[in-house]
């Protein structure tokens, strides 16, 4: 009984050392390197145009101590915009044993302007009628090109069964999480008889501050009266940043008037 007791004994403490040196071995041969991501301090200026992946990876290694050169396993894992207005490209990589790094590098665009909204049509319905405010605006911008159903509609008395003028804001975000937004006029009124209906080639434009402009550029025709007889009248004061609106009015010949606005946004 002592002699089993004592070959017990011996087998258990083999299988523990067994087990040791074997738990040693893995932790020694355990690869511990972590993959290094390099890439120049200074910022990465593309045009929206040439800002592919390829062009996108430009002057950017990768390297480990254990599989070596890891370039070509580099990926693009997103690009963002802070809050500041900074671009950020981030890059990951990762070795054979599945460490994973990464790296973020500043971004600039010499050509980058946020999203625009476009308006067709003004923004008038009859009452009763289905609002459908989206089959005239759209938005665009240089890195998504078309945004126009991600445009929210942010109303919360807007109704066509109450005549009225509702002002309604329009948002749009793109995919850097750049946010544009405009606030317009919802006009719920129904056209009176004889009222002149005035139409613009558009009915939202953007100008750089300082440019010249020409409202009388922007009239296309009259229905119920003449181009000539339209009035046009400015803010008081004239454009100033931001958002103004451009009244354009015409007298039909039964005395009813007919109006419509311009939004014009100078940057």
């Amino acid at each position: 009984m002592r002699r089993l007791r004592i070959i017990t004994l011996v087998c258990f403490l083999l299988s523990a050392a067994a087990l040791g040196a074997s738990t040693a071995y893995q932790a020694w041969s355990e690869d511990k390197t972590i993959p290094v991501i390099d890439c120049p301090e200074t910022p990465l200026v593309l045009s929206v145009k040439d800002s592919g992946e390829e062009a996108l990876l430009q002057d950017m290694t990768a390297y480990d101590e254990k599989d070596g050169d890891l370039t070509d396993k580099l990926l693009l894992e997103g690009i963002d915009r802070s809050a500041e207005g900074d671009i950020t490209v981030t890059y990951v990589v990762a070795d054979s044993d599945h460490h994973v790094v990464s790296r973020s590098r500043t971004l600039q665009y010499t050509d980058y302007a946020p999203p625009r909204f476009a308006l067709s049509k003004d923004l008038r319905y009859s009452m009763g009628s289905s609002i459908r405010i989206k089959d005239r605006l759209t938005a665009a911008d240089v890195v998504d090109g078309d945004l126009s159903d991600r445009i929210k509609v942010n109303s919360n008395d807007l109704s066509p069964y109450y005549e009225g003028t509702y002002p309604v804001t329009f948002e749009v975000t793109n995919s850097l999480g750049d946010t544009s937004s405009i606030t317009m006029d919802v006009v719920v009124r129904n056209y009176a008889a004889g009222e002149p209906r005035i139409s613009l080639t558009e009915y939202l434009v953007y100008r750089e501050a300082g440019t010249p402009f020409d409202p009388r550029a922007y009239l296309d025709s009259v229905s119920g009266g003449a181009v000539g007889d339209v009035s046009i009248q400015l803010p008081e004061g004239g454009l100033s940043t931001g958002v103004s609106r451009v009244t354009y009015s015409c007298v039909g010949q039964n005395g009813t008037v007919g109006s419509t606005v311009l939004y014009v946004v100078t940057e």
